[in-house]
């Protein structure tokens, strides 16, 4: 887990960077590679690449990066960011075909991968979370790409003389000549989902890969982006002798197993974000069979004494629905150590700071608050940590997905049609909208309610936004498959959207914060093709007819019965937001008005209405404008 950075320039006429804007960007990337710095430059001159390291894989000297393989004709060059868990079966296959390694590092293998395979391939190859640019000084090109779901960000700004790579916007804008303004579209994504979605970052003029996307940059060519992975767009049939609950739960544990064993691929000890959840649980499960030996090893209530003892965090909050004691409960069964990170009203003012310096763009969700102060706690103990990120969207567990779905043209414009206190106009009355967009927004509207488009255009108004509902859902619509069932529709629409554009980049961004690598098994590749694929069980059923309403995630439900202390099965989903009550934000509705978001005339005078303590959606909102206005203030 690193921090990359790269400028390319068409030729040795065209403008580069000078040595302080480039130390700038890079200082920008120690905190997510505190261990060390490297950097190189291409025999060409066109090309320098800088790498910040956290070492994990491969801890000596042959670890560092950029990594260079040298050739006849020109080098290859690559940095890259995150980990790749199958590295040890393609190190294998490589050496068969006759390549020799210097070291043990995992990205070492995607170098030669690369040079071997070719760049398509060798993406495709891995299975891992990844974010990388490879620069062939043979062929007088740059190439990027990002992992399958998103994991690791990749942000770049530029064109045909030149172009910057970077894991995030803050070291782009450091190499940049002129600060970019704000971008006025990107601020209306935040306010109506939440967060602004690629390619469009909240900077004009720099852009975002999105999940499963790569680049290609030759000078003079300018930019080209493309799709090199998509989930899968269709369920297939039930296999012979794997139809019932319990053959899937079977199916998916002898998968899960083999996955969480790769994720354990790490020179350095690795310990668990728990909740008293499933999905975390889940992974303690896999954890103690790796060497319990069997499919019940999880009853042994041990961990194998052959690797460093594992331990546990968790958020402790001051608040009813406190997981702390059932996830302290989970640890022990497993035989976890156990940490609980206390969060509450108190935290807010300090997160709310934290939270503005450790994210490159803002986000309207109070599970960054909470992402951030568990980080912080976790890196005082190690480097790497496990955690149940994306069990909801391979599992259809969010509690959206075990509703009937209500997505008719009819329901949605029905939705799409309720007015906020301000007016506007519906959906079905606005022109111009592409007909996939009526149940898309009507989806987003349900997943992300945060303001509607005419809200967001009346807080936006001394900006000239123009955001209907084309603006509102289109970009989303690109992944609509209206042929897959439900709730496959979903959770294909879901891994695009919400996990792609705000869970990962919360999770990257507070953990890199704090020189930390969080990994998620659940999004490991091999998982999501095999869940998103499934043909739906009649457990899964929505509504009356399968009974199933509240008790979501039936496979894995299965596969955890007998494994886990019985509550798990039964407490109800709660997930990482901040749970602290409304009364905690009591007060900053005043401080909001008082913001340099207001003042600098970002927001328009009817956030006076949005922060009227009167108006009934006060309680929801504040908070989402309150963490915008922080950020503002610490960045604009």
């Amino acid at each position: 887990m690193c921090g990359i950075l790269v400028h390319a320039r068409a030729t040795l006429d065209s403008p580069q960077a000078c040595d302080a804007a480039w130390e700038r960007a890079m200082a920008r990337l120690d905190r997510r590679g505190p261990d060390g710095r490297g950097r190189w430059q291409s025999a060409s001159g066109l090309v320098r690449l800088g790498h910040t390291r956290l070492a994990i894989n491969d801890l000596s000297p042959t670890g560092a990066q950029p990594m260079v393989l040298e050739r006849r004709g020109g080098d290859l060059a690559l940095v890259a960011n995150g980990e790749v868990y199958n590295a040890p079966a393609l190190r294998r296959r490589l050496e068969r075909e006759g390549c020799r390694f210097r070291g043990t590092s995992d990205c070492e293998v995607v170098l030669h991968a690369v040079d071997r395979w070719g760049f398509d391939e060798a993406i495709d190859a891995v299975r891992g979370m990844i974010a990388l640019a490879v620069w062939d000084d043979r062929e007088r090109t740059l190439r990027g790409a990002v992992d399958h779901a998103g994991m690791k960000p990749l942000v770049f700004a530029g064109g045909t003389e030149g172009l910057v790579i970077a894991s995030d916007a803050d070291a782009v804008l450091a190499m940049l000549a002129r600060r970019p303004d704000p971008n006025p579209m990107a601020l209306a994504h935040v306010l109506a989902h939440g967060y602004s979605p690629a390619p469009e970052t909240v900077w004009q003029g720099v852009s975002k890969l999105g999940p499963g996307e790569c680049l290609e940059w030759r000078p003079g060519a300018g930019v080209r982006t493309r799709r090199w992975w998509s989930p899968p767009d269709a369920v297939r049939e039930p296999a012979p002798g794997r139809s019932t609950l319990a053959e899937q739960a079977e199916e998916f544990g002898a998968i899960w197993g083999e996955v969480v064993a790769d994720h354990l691929l790490s020179d350095v000890p690795v310990g668990l974000f728990l909740s008293g959840g499933l999905d975390s649980s889940a992974v303690a499960v896999a954890l103690a069979e790796q060497s319990g030996g069997g499919a019940h090893a999880g009853r042994s209530r041990a961990i194998a004494p052959s690797r460093p003892p594992v331990h546990a965090f968790t958020l402790a909050l001051e608040s009813s629905d406190d997981e702390a004691p059932a996830a302290r409960q989970t640890a022990a069964h497993f035989g976890l150590g156990w940490t609980g990170v206390p969060m509450g009203a108190g935290s807010l003012d300090e997160a709310l700071t934290a939270c503005a310096r450790a994210f490159d763009e803002p986000q309207g969700y109070g599970a960054l608050l909470t992402a951030g102060a568990i980080s912080r706690a976790a890196r005082r103990c190690g480097k790497v940590m496990l955690a149940g990120d994306g069990g909801d969207e391979a599992f259809a567990g969010y509690t959206w997905h075990a509703e009937a779905p209500r997505l008719a043209p009819d329901s949605g414009a029905s939705i799409s049609r309720e007015r906020g206190s301000s007016g506007g106009v519906g959906v079905l009355d606005a022109p111009g909208v592409a007909a996939g967009c009526v149940p898309v927004g009507s989806y987003l509207r349900r997943v992300l309610p945060r303001f509607e488009v005419w809200e967001v255009e009346a807080l936006l108004a001394p900006l000239g936004v123009r955001y209907a509902e084309q603006e509102y859902a289109g970009w989303a619509a690109a992944h609509d498959r209206p042929d897959l069932p439900w709730p496959r529709w979903a959770q294909r629409m879901d891994l695009m959207t919400f996990c792609a554009g705000s869970i990962l980049p919360k999770v990257d961004r507070a953990s890199m914060d704090a020189g930390l690598e969080v990994r998620a098994p659940f999004l490991d590749r091999r998982v999501l093709e095999w869940a998103l694929s499934l043909p739906v069980m009649p457990e899964e059923a929505c509504g009356p007819v399968g009974g199933h309403v509240g008790g979501s995630k039936p496979i894995l439900r299965r596969y955890l019965d007998g494994r886990v202390p019985p509550g798990v099965l039964t407490r109800p989903k709660q997930g990482f937001s901040l749970r602290i009550g409304s009364n905690a934000w009591a007060g900053f509705g005043d401080r909001l008005l008082q913001s340099r978001l207001v003042k600098d005339g970002v927001l328009g005078a009817h956030v006076r209405r949005v922060v009227d303590p009167d108006d009934p959606r006060a309680a929801s909102r504040i908070p989402a404008l309150c963490m915008l206005a922080a950020w503002w203030d610490a960045r604009a």
